[in-house]
């Protein structure tokens, strides 16, 4: 089993990129939130699909979580800012968690609202993490 040394991302490029993907995944996420509710009153149909199929919310959590646990430890690592865990904690939960809590208790109607937070959450973490990254990458990270 390879070491956390060994598995270390190469270059500042690799690190940003998690971010970069994070940033990516977090706002498609949002505007999957923000997008349905507009959806489901249009289309009755989808409604009883989307009510009926919530695995998009398990395969978002699948890639969700471990990405942004991955970035952040990343980043703290070389940084340790501890506000991108104070982001990234709320927001990795509100995103991955919330939906399938509400989806188990029917309770629909504040779902869109917690999951954008957690989405705009997690885009503050990810920035705030790139930023601090290309910002110490001038001084040494031997600690």
């Amino acid at each position: 089993m390879p070491s956390l040394a060994q598995s270390q991302p190469k270059t500042q490029d690799e690190l940003g990129l998690l971010d970069r993907l994070g940033i990516v995944l977090s706002a498609l996420c949002m505007v999957h939130c923000l997008v349905t509710p507009v959806l489901i009153l249009s289309l009755p149909i989808m409604a009883r699909y989307y009510l009926l199929h919530p695995y998009f919310h398990w395969i978002l959590a699948a890639v969700l979580l471990p990405l942004g646990l991955f970035a952040f430890a990343r980043g703290y690592q070389r940084h340790h800012n501890k506000s991108v865990w104070y982001l990234g904690i709320p927001g990795l939960f509100l995103v991955a968690v919330s939906p399938l809590i509400l989806h188990q208790t029917q309770m629909l109607g504040p779902e869109p609202f917690w999951v954008s937070v957690g989405s705009i959450l997690l885009v503050a973490a990810h920035w705030k993490n790139q930023k601090s990254c290309q910002s110490c990458a001038a001084h040494s990270h031997s600690h």
